[in-house]
């Protein structure tokens, strides 16, 4: 019978150490990635900068075409 036996799969001591190990990866805090961050910051100032630019030529068109009129 001894060379028949099979392993107990439903040990306390394996449960306890899955346990264990998924607590374990609960508490890991998730590292951001900073390549990610940066590039999504920089498409954002673009974005702000083409914004400035449309608005300010927008602007400035406006202005001119009341002074060409005034005259």
């Amino acid at each position: 019978m001894s060379s028949q036996y099979k392993e107990n799969n439903f040990s306390t001591e394996i449960l306890s150490a899955s346990h264990t190990v998924t607590q374990s990866n609960i508490n890991k805090i998730v590292k951001p990635n900073i390549g990610h961050l940066i590039k999504k910051i920089t498409v954002e100032r673009k974005r702000e900068k083409k914004n400035v630019i449309i608005l300010g030529t927008f602007s400035l068109s406006i202005i001119l075409i009341f002074i060409f009129f005034q005259n």
